[in-house]
């Protein structure tokens, strides 16, 4: 998208007075949190409101397209088919409205655009790293700015428009995203140094079978845990345990404490694998673990954008030979 420094309008100004054929996104914005709460006030606490103008922000709404769009009960209401219809179509309505307000920010900000980058707090750090280098070979003095958290907060930061690219779990099912595979983890198994087990050379998930394992939840990344929890049970771990939350510290001391193994990277892989790097446990090579992936996620959409498109080129010509084993 060309500079435009001259340009200062700012989105967020006209972001809920934008009307579409009668409509404007407030009235959507509170039609579909009625919608998935099915409740008015559960849906005016969300938007931080009172039910009232929820309540009448809708009926505005049911006016204007001249259908209900409720069946409203005493403690609780139900969408009519012309609900459920509107209830399908807007959701993807208001993601592209968000994107578009995203992108009216970046040209207002024009020369002073910065590449926005996501990272998983869990990746390796040599590939965020890298990622980050070919953000400042494609874009050279514009600043690089990373965000660190779980994937599944990365990824509708990616699909707002918030952020230009992420390094996260894969698979992603966003058929808007464009994907890039960057690594396949190579696991270990992490346990206590008087483990029985810590004394082999290599372990296989069969000599797991028997044992509790413990991971991380599945609001880490959803569709990536989901698979690694299917693949594991499919191979015959019967006791799979799931932390409340995505933080080493916490696995480290579920290992610690209650003698549960768990599935690490190489200690000197860095980041949140060095937790295991201590005397308390020992780490064994896992000959067969499950297929766990990394890689970059962008806005297909946004491809032509030039922070976007360049960052993108430059990490396929960095990754041309394929993924890394980390």
């Amino acid at each position: 998208m060309p500079p435009a420094a001259t340009w200062s309008l700012s989105a967020s100004d006209w972001a809920e007075s934008v009307r579409l054929d009668g409509m404007d996104i407030a009235q959507l914005r509170c039609f579909l949190a009625v919608a998935e709460e099915l409740h008015f006030g559960r849906a005016a606490e969300r938007l931080r409101m009172t039910a009232s103008p929820v309540s009448r922000i809708v009926k505005d709404l049911e006016r204007e397209l001249g259908a209900e769009l409720f069946v409203r009960g005493y403690h609780q209401v139900e969408l009519t088919p012309a609900g459920q219809e509107l209830a399908r179509r807007v959701p993807p309505l208001l993601a592209e409205f968000d994107r578009l307000r995203s992108e009216i920010r970046l040209v207002a900000a024009g020369e002073r655009r910065t590449v926005r980058l996501g990272g998983s707090h869990l990746s390796p750090p040599s590939v965020l790293d890298a990622v980050v280098e070919c953000a400042e070979k494609a874009n050279p003095g514009r600043p690089v700015d990373v965000t660190l958290g779980p994937s599944a907060e990365l990824l509708p930061a990616v699909s707002r428009g918030e952020l230009d690219a992420a390094v996260v779990h894969l698979p992603v099912d966003d058929p808007a995203m464009g994907t890039l595979p960057l690594a396949s983890y190579r696991f270990f198994v992490a346990m206590r140094r008087d483990d029985p087990l810590a004394v082999r050379p290599e372990l296989a998930l069969a000599d797991l079978a028997d044992r509790t394992v413990v991971t991380f939840p599945l609001t880490l990344q959803p569709l990536a845990m989901q698979q690694l929890r299917d693949t594991l049970v499919s191979r015959g771990l019967r006791h799979l345990r799931m932390l409340a939350g995505a933080d080493s510290a916490m696995l480290a001391g579920q290992v610690r404490r209650a003698g549960d193994l768990t599935f690490t990277l190489a200690p000197e892989t860095g980041g949140s694998a060095r937790i295991f790097d201590d005397p308390a446990f020992t780490v064994v090579p896992l000959i067969d673990g499950p297929d766990f992936h990394l890689g970059l996620v962008w806005l297909a959409g946004r491809a032509t954008d030039r922070v976007v498109g360049g960052l993108v080129a430059a990490v396929r010509d960095r990754w041309s030979e394929g993924e890394l084993r980390v």
